[in-house]
């Protein structure tokens, strides 16, 4: 039994350096193809490159908010909290697609909070994953608005209202699945009030992100162009549902960039430096501040 999982885990580990390397080939040769190869030849501007830096913690702000929605009815200390959710941050990381934020944060709490932890904190990661994809498809529906069948049109529609009438309701439907955990769910989620706060808070973190990468653009000199906050948006959606590898989506998210963002000729170096700046600005710069703060406490639980 142990040798299959262990089998298991290594094939698996094997895939996905496989689907890993056949990404940096494909980014590789999308750069190689270049006529000047990896070269961005526009002007840089500093003064876009401070307005990403100040929305960075911007995004922050918003993530903390949810986590205060997540544990409002836990009795936790504001210093608890905190570092809590900047071991999740850590976590977050280090997991595919940064789903792992609630590791990092169970910890911080009594047993008896955990699974209520881990459930609520998986609902917001499912609201920010919902937004994603549903701007995504409105995104889709505005930029190939006449190439669309009126039927699909209406098909991707159902397709959004289907994706929050699951997020609102779904615990119902879990209620009547005869499996002891699913049932359990409909009374520990948090309320549906909440879970519409998480939703709104979701779309103010999507802002930022669509923003952000928008400005990450213009420090490399990209044209200023409004119409690209939809391929943006489009971007974020086909990120979104692409599978995750290594480091929440590296060379994923770069790759899936590169492919959309061709479509409207963004050549490919401007396109990673961005994705990489952005990826640096949100993930791996917040998670080695959190590093630092959290392992000045004595009493933390993951680093």
């Amino acid at each position: 039994m142990i040798k299959s999982k262990q089998f298991q885990s290594i094939f698996f580990l094997l895939l996905k350096l496989g689907v890993l390397s056949l990404l940096i080939y494909f980014l590789y040769h999308r750069i190689s193809s270049l006529p000047g190869g990896f070269k961005i030849s526009g002007e840089f501007h500093f003064e876009y490159l401070l307005v990403l830096i100040l929305l960075m913690p911007l995004n922050l702000l918003f993530e903390w908010q949810k986590w205060t929605v997540i544990v409002k009815d836990e009795r936790v200390e504001t210093k608890q909290k905190f570092h809590s959710f900047l071991s999740g941050i850590v976590s977050g990381v280090i997991t595919p697609a940064y789903a792992g934020n609630f590791i990092g944060r169970m910890f911080y709490f009594p047993k008896s909070s955990r699974k209520n932890i881990v459930v609520n904190t998986l609902v917001s990661n499912g609201a920010q994953f919902i937004i994603s994809i549903a701007l995504g498809i409105v995104a889709l529906q505005v930029l190939y608005f006449n190439a669309i069948e009126p039927l699909l049109h209406l098909l991707l529609l159902i397709i959004n209202v289907g994706l929050f009438v699951l997020f609102f309701f779904g615990d119902l439907f879990l209620h009547k699945i005869s499996i002891r955990f699913l049932k359990q769910i409909k009374n520990i989620v948090i309320s549906k009030t909440r879970r519409g706060q998480l939703v709104l808070l979701s779309l103010g973190r999507y802002i930022i992100f669509v923003l952000q990468f928008f400005v990450a653009l213009l420090v490399f000199d990209a044209s200023f162009d409004l119409e690209l906050l939809l391929w943006i948006m489009l971007m974020f959606g086909a990120i979104t549902i692409s599978p995750s590898l290594f480091m929440g989506k590296l060379i994923v998210r770069e790759t899936v960039a590169v492919t959309v963002l061709s479509l409207i000729a963004m050549p490919a170096p401007l396109v990673i430096m961005a994705a990489t700046s952005t990826w640096l600005l949100n993930q791996i710069i917040p998670a080695l501040m959190a590093t630092l703060l959290v392992k000045k406490q004595k009493h933390h639980a993951w680093i």
